[in-house]
Formats: C-alpha cells, structure tokens, sequence
C-alpha cells in the first residue's frame, strides 16, 4: 500500500525510528542499475545534437545522417508491451467457454462482456435493447452486487456503454477484461553467471520465516495439495473457473483428484485449467510460512495454451470475496493487466477492510505501461531479482515498484512432485506477501508493518527509492 506505507514511515520517525535505520548503511547500497526508461531521453538527444551537427555541415549528408540514427536507435532496448493474440477457449469437447477480444490499448477481454458493481435495485438500468444480464451475484465480504452484463447489439465502445447509464454510475461498469499470470522465461545461465561475477554484492540476504502462523490469502491457479513442500500447511482452495468447482476446505494431504468436482453438463461445460504457476507460488509461500499456517487460494486461472493462463475478472472478483470473507491478512496476486474500473473500487474496498494486496508489477519489460492491480496506490507492487540482486531484465519498471524480492531462477514446487525452476516477477511477490503477514502478526499494525518491511530491505540501485527496485531488495 504505497500511500500508506509513506505515511507510516513518516509517524513512526519520531517516536522509535532513527533516520538512519530508514535509510540504511553505505554498505547496504550495490551499484545502480538505470532503467531503461531512464536511458532513453538521453540517447534521444544524442540523436537530436547529431542530427542538428550533420544538418548545419552538409546537405549532402542526409543518408549518413539517416544512418546514424538508425544506428542510435538500434542500440536503445525496444519498449515492450505485448499481449498476446486473442484466443477462443474451448473445452474437451469442442465447446466454446471464452471469446477473447482485443480491446483498448492492446489488452484481452471477454467479448461484448461487462461488469458492474453496485446495489441490487440497478439492475433496472440494465433492463433495455443494449444489455442483457447473464449472472447477479452478491457478494457478502463486499456488501454490493456484481452484474455481468452481455452487449446485445453491435456497439461495444468504453464510451457509449458508460453513456447509456445514468452519470453517478458511469464509473460502476468496466469490461471483463482479461489478466495474465506473470511467470518469464528463464535467462541465459552464460549470462547469469558473467553478471554475478561483475555485480555480486558483499552484503547478503539473510533468510526469514516467521514464528507465529499466518493466514495468507492467493489468486492463482489451482493448487495441487499433495507437494511435499505444502505438507505443514492448510490448504484450502475454491474454484472460480468456468465450469469448475474446488472444495473450499481441503487438507493439505488429500489426495489431489479429489479437489476437484466438475460440474459440466451438455449446456455447460468447463474451461481447462493447469496446477502448475499455483503450485509454485504456493510453495514460495510455503517456504517462508511457520508450521500451522493456513493458505486460503482462489482458482480463477484457465489455460490459455502451455505456458500462459488467463483469469476473467469475475472470477478475479468472486476470487477476491472469497478470500476477504476467510479474513486473510494479505493477498497475493501474481499477476497483471489493465486498469479497470471495477477492479479499482475491489482494490479500495478490501484496502479499508485492513487486508494488503501484494502483487507482481508485471514481465512487460523496463518501458512497458503500469500494469494492475500493483499499480494502485492500495497495492505493494514487488519486480524480481536473481541470486547476484540484479534486476530481471523484463521485468516493468516505474514508481508504482515498491520492493525487490529473488525471483529468477528460483526453486519451485510442480504437480508432479518434483520441484523445477521458474523466473518472473510472479515467483518475487510471495515472498514479499509472506515477510509482511509476519511483520503485521509481529507488529501488531499495517503501519509498523509496512515500515519494519522498509527496514528489512536494503537499498539497491540510485540511493533512497528509485523505479528499478522501489524500497530496496526484501530478505
């Protein structure tokens, strides 16, 4: 929670932090490592200066000076920000599930599908040529409805939806848009291991798992229970995947293919779905939880191909009241897409009720858009680092980054039982979620728990906060 994790800092100076506990030691801080975005207004009037030069010398020197700033160019690292192509989700037997769209600045939605959230008697607005409501749900933890509503004619523009209602409701409906779960590639082992030789620090991390048990909450896909490395905990998981359904109270040594109830009839049929990114964001949390902690997860992811699931969000939204309604002290969202509307007023809401969101910035790259929910100013938004506290080369980049945690290349729980290695900012937010759950049991207050994770860290790259690492790099 940026705002207040800067407010906490600032009342608690006084009365039992020194200013330079905050700011750390000289020896804490490693060599800066600048953004690209940072690189990019430099080398750009470069290319201007030369350009003016070669203009006053010689007319003549056009495709030279056409040349030299493709040249220039060349050697900036290219913005990225891609989502991927649009998909038909379809079941095993050939149903259609999920029409992915593209819509605005390039992100994935449901097509003609959208969301509003308010109270019960709107629905009448929704009562007309242009909507047709296919599913109210009232969510308790929220204490308002939520309508999905389908475009039943051929406009399907931000504009014109928000117009056709009533002013003080324009900003109740968003798209079901669809968010990503933030797993990367691996890096080049060659390349991990010339960096460590030129950036590994002195200063180590020092581990931490904490003494009290903790009651974590997760939005993810669903999580295979009978990983060793989950045995000490309670795991308890419901589904929100089309088609789907999850005991919401399994035991961590069950046997997995009882988890899971399929609920398709010929109408009806489910989305497929993969174990695999939940399993490993579990583990990470299991790694750093106390025997008789309890995991609450939220299954709201469905395969997209082999490597990438997407999650609506009406399922993000049922996820989240479930798990506000199990009274979790944070939540961990490794995961990432547009800002929306709907999305922003949930953020608030469980913000109020004293529940930190904790969630990846996204794998987009140093020039990419903020991506959400870390973006908001209610979120902790955490990016990755390797071994040596060197920044995950795709990792997003800005001032919503709040902290650093090990994130590439890191050990992970499979289904199968067997544990592999995953990179990404997705695999550096447990951990971050679990120090601050500890530090909340420990402190006994969000504030003093965002500040003791402010000290836990040490400053990385441009002395004080900067865009790559935000506060410093977590233990």
């Amino acid at each position: 929670m940026k705002n207040a994790l800067l407010v906490g800092i600032v009342s608690l100076l006084a009365t039992s932090i020194s200013q330079a506990q905050l700011t750390g030691t000289l020896d804490q801080v490693i060599s800066p490592v600048r953004p690209i975005i940072d690189r990019a207004p430099s080398d750009l009037n470069t290319i201007r200066e030369q350009a003016r030069q070669k203009l006053q010398s010689s007319v003549k020197d056009a495709g030279a000076l056409s040349t030299l700033s493709v040249d220039i160019l060349d050697s900036i690292p290219t913005p990225r920000f891609t989502v991927p192509a649009a998909k038909t989700i379809l079941s095993a037997s050939g149903q259609k599930i999920i029409d992915e769209i593209v819509v605005e600045n390039g992100f994935l939605a449901v097509e003609k599908e959208w969301l509003f959230l308010g109270e019960e008697a709107d629905k009448v607005h929704f009562h007309n040529t242009h909507f047709t409501i296919v599913k109210a749900q009232y969510l308790p933890a929220f204490s308002q409805w939520l309508f999905k509503v389908k475009v039943t004619g051929n406009e399907d523009e931000v504009l014109h939806i928000r117009n056709s209602l009533p002013e003080k409701l324009q900003s109740q409906i968003g798209r079901n848009n669809i968010y990503l779960s933030q797993s990367g590639n691996e890096i080049n082992e060659r390349e991990t291991k010339l960096k460590q030789q030129i950036t590994a620090p002195t200063h180590k991390l020092r581990s931490q798992v904490c003494s009290t048990p903790l009651r974590i909450g997760m939005v993810d896909t669903h999580v295979s229970p009978t990983h060793p490395s989950l045995s000490h905990l309670t795991l308890s998981q419901a589904s929100f995947i089309k088609g789907q359904q999850l005991d919401s109270n399994i035991p961590g040594n069950v046997d997995d293919s009882k988890a899971l109830v399929n609920t398709s009839n010929t109408q009806y049929e489910s989305a497929p779905f993969s174990s695999e990114h939940g399993t490993a964001v579990a583990s990470l949390l299991a790694a750093s939880l106390p025997q008789s902690s309890q995991l609450f997860n939220a299954s709201v992811f469905y395969s997209r191909n082999s490597i990438s699931q997407g999650a609506t969000l009406m399922s993000l939204i049922e996820g989240l009241n479930y798990l506000a309604s199990q009274h979790v002290d944070a939540i961990n969202m490794s995961l990432a897409g547009p800002d929306n509307p709907i999305l922003a007023r949930i953020i608030k809401q469980l913000d109020k009720q004293g529940i930190q969101i904790i969630a990846a910035v996204g794998n987009e790259g140093p020039a990419s858009l903020p991506l959400y929910p870390a973006a908001y100013p209610e979120t902790l938004g955490i990016t990755a680092v390797d071994n040596a506290h060197v920044i995950y080369r795709w990792a997003n980049q800005g001032d919503h980054v709040d902290f650093a945690a090990l994130g590439v290349s890191v050990d992970v729980a499979h289904p199968s039982g067997k544990t592999v290695r995953q990179t990404g900012t997705s695999m550096a937010s447990p951990r971050a979620t679990a120090l601050y759950a500890c530090f909340l049991r420990e402190e006994k207050g969000r504030n003093s728990a965002l500040v003791a994770l402010k000290q836990s860290a040490f400053d990385a790259g441009s002395p004080g906060r900067d865009r790559v690492f935000g506060f410093g790099i977590l233990p």
